[in-house]
């Protein structure tokens, strides 16, 4: 059987050549540089691909004759490039195709709008290439951030609105191929310029900083409608250069013309020079319908650095350790399964588990059970700001804690008076004691989540709900586990554990594949 495998595999090997495709100007590769590869004579519709971070790709082709050409236009210093290349594929050997600017047809700009939508910027592409590894995601309770080096210590900044009150972070790194997440500290959070910082072990990236340049005599100007780019780092996706051009400028804020992510504020901005520029920064309604992206411009990121400088150097750093991340899928692999509906009796996921302890509701589900919810005004079908997570994560375990309801006594005697009125009012029901926090354990041992999560639900200006929303592996608890015990705390009462012992046999349901139901 091994000696069948090994020769499928080397006749597969002989059978196909590789053509690997760079694109290079100026001496950088350029990633997001989309192309079209079709055999000689054609047979089928050109393959659609995209150049990676390093602006390279490879095909595994057969042997023959192809055409590699441009999908859309490259841009750089106010001239598109263009490519068309005939090239060779040999079986069991590889190709290099490398297009340049020598072998680029090359024009003027289009002035439009519409022209310059459907292309890939150059310039853009290069900052990405070169700062991405020095962006990171930054994980906060209730929100989800970019943020960028800007000091070998370990200093990272971002958008003060993007953290809220959190003192608290988890760092998301990726550099090339590994990504890990670590704790963060919070630092220095100024309300009044709209930055704020966060402390890693500097030891934990590689990358060079973004540095601010504070000491720098004159800070960049920025006029009307002036290109810029913002790298963003949004939350189960790749990083990312969006362009965008300033409106106006004061003192205290840049305003863009952008579409910034809602989950992605507090990025680098740069001219399209590379000078950096400030902080992305977003203001958004209730609802994130209406998003004003803006800049926290690099002077007013020095001055609040300046003002906790030394606060910010007696931090101590929060140890390296590694923290669970989500094992991603690609879009060939995306989680998304058939409509229940449309699947086999003998294949139809589990459903949700609703539970209770004395004082929280608690649900455990997958995003799969979510995405599949039928009632889409259930409140099991609003995760709040964490919706978009939910409905794009791979196979997760979510473990849901909702503070109980309760009637007070007063209101109770308000609701009889109105009913001596001839008016029949529903309970008036109010939270006995928003979450806090959870631990949950396998045994004796504690498991750790992957993200500890928050959702807020304001009410008013000064109230709100706080639901938990704790990822864990999706194999994180099961038959493997002697006992699954969830220890709940509540704001009303820090330090007594409200606590929770599911079966086993529950976990071990909703992890199994949807084949194996």
């Amino acid at each position: 059987m091994l000696l069948t495998l090994t020769l499928v595999t080397l006749m597969t090997a002989q059978d196909t050549g590789t053509l690997r495709v760079t694109v290079t100007l100026d001496g950088a590769g350029v990633p997001r540089v989309f192309l079209l590869v079709s055999d000689n004579p054609a047979t089928t519709a050109p393959r659609r691909v995209r150049t990676t971070a390093d602006g390279a790709l490879e095909l595994a082709l057969k042997p023959g004759s192809y055409t590699v050409e441009s999908d859309l236009p490259v841009t750089r210093n106010g001239h598109v490039h263009t490519w068309t290349e005939m090239v060779e594929v040999i079986a069991g050997k590889e190709t290099v195709l490398e297009l340049t600017a020598t072998n680029a047809a090359i024009e003027p700009a289009a002035l439009d709008a519409a022209a310059a939508e459907a292309s890939t910027n150059a310039g853009t592409a290069a900052l990405l290439a070169k700062w991405r590894d020095a962006v990171v995601e930054i994980w906060a309770p209730t929100r989800h951030a970019s943020g960028f080096l800007i000091d070998a210590t370990g200093v990272i900044a971002t958008s003060y609105h993007a953290l809220g009150d959190a003192s608290s972070v988890e760092v998301e790194i990726t550099a090339g191929r590994n990504r890990f997440k670590v704790p963060g500290r919070v630092v220095a959070s100024d309300r009044a310029t709209g930055a704020a910082f966060v402390r890693i072990d500097a030891q934990l990236m590689a990358a060079p900083p973004i540095a601010p340049g504070c000491a720098q005599a004159r800070w960049p100007s920025v006029a009307y409608e002036q290109e810029i780019v913002a790298i963003a780092a949004p939350m189960l996706a790749e990083k990312d250069a969006i362009d965008g051009v300033a409106l106006r400028a004061t003192a205290q804020a840049i305003f863009l013309d952008m579409r910034l992510p809602h989950d992605s504020a507090g990025g680098p901005v740069f001219a399209e020079s590379g000078q950096l520029l400030g902080i992305s920064a977003l203001n958004e309604d209730e609802d994130r319908r209406i998003r004003e992206p803006w800049v926290v411009p690099v002077e007013r990121m020095c001055e609040a650095f300046a003002g906790a400088e030394k606060r910010i150097a007696a931090a101590v750093a929060p140890r390296g350790t590694r923290l669970p991340v989500e094992v991603r899928l690609n879009a060939a692999a995306a989680p998304h399964g058939p409509e229940p509906s449309q699947a086999p009796a003998a294949s139809r996921r589990p459903s949700v588990a609703k539970l209770s302890s004395a004082d929280f509701d608690i649900s455990v589900l997958t995003p799969a059970l979510a995405r599949d919810e039928p009632d889409r005004y259930s409140p099991l079908a609003d995760f709040g700001y964490w919706s978009e997570y939910v409905r794009d994560a791979p196979p997760v375990l979510l473990i849901r804690v909702s503070p109980q309801f309760e009637e007070s006594f007063w209101k109770m005697l308000a609701r009889g008076a109105a009913a001596t009125q001839g008016m029949a009012l529903p309970p008036l029901k109010s939270v006995t004691s928003n979450f806090l926090r959870m631990r949950a354990f396998c045994g004796d041992a504690e498991v750790a989540p992957i993200h500890p999560l928050i959702i807020e639900r304001r009410l008013s200006e000064k109230g709100s709900i706080r639901e938990g929303l704790y990822v864990f592996a999706i194999d994180a608890f099961g038959a493997h586990c002697p006992t699954v015990r969830l220890a709940m705390y509540s704001e009303k009462d820090p330090q007594k554990a409200d606590t929770r012992t599911i079966d086993p046999q529950l976990f071990e349901r909703l992890s199994r594949p949807a084949s194996q139901h």
